[in-house]
């Protein structure tokens, strides 16, 4: 099993859609999309971040593969076995709504004219102010010091020099 065929069995194992996968283990949707298409393999980062986000995971399994896929919590409910539910292009699409979910959000859009015009009038009654900005110092006719000097190395290290004052 390779790494695409295990992000995609704890996809179905959770019944989630690869958004609601990257939402849930805290990762880019593009990385689950790249993973999902083969087009990139999967950072030790992302697989730390999908091991913290399901109980259950072995670190071995989901890295290399091998071992025994894990057995999920039963009270996910699960995908037939085969492939994914959706295609790559339909699974990052918005869900559909019903109407009644709708309703609420269109009062919401009525209400919305009537208070911007109320905090124009109120703006327009409210003092103005002066718009005055800081005068800065023209610092390019200042002469200039060297603060510190840092020097890195392949090995990681670094030095940090500061000139005597």
């Amino acid at each position: 099993m390779n790494e695409k065929e295990r992000v995609e069995y704890i996809m179905r194992s959770y019944n989630l859609t690869p958004s609601q996968f990257a939402d849930r283990a805290g990762i880019q949707r593009a990385s689950v999309s790249h993973i999902l298409s083969g087009r990139n393999k999967a950072s030790l980062e992302v697989l730390l971040k999908i091991y913290d986000s399901f109980p259950g995971l072995d670190m071995a399994w989901l890295m290399t593969g091998k071992g025994a896929a894990p057995v999920i919590n039963e009270q996910q409910p699960a995908v037939a076995e085969g492939a994914l539910p959706l295609s790559i292009p339909e699974l990052f699409t918005l869900p559909q709504t019903d109407a009644a979910s709708v309703r609420p959000l269109e009062q919401e859009a009525q209400k919305a004219p009537k208070q911007v015009a109320a905090r124009s009038a109120a703006a327009e009654r409210a003092p103005r102010r002066s718009s005055r900005t800081a005068v800065q110092p023209d610092v390019h006719n200042q002469p200039r010091k060297i603060k510190e000097i840092r020097i890195f190395y392949t090995d990681g290290t670094y030095e940090t020099m500061v000139p005597e004052r």
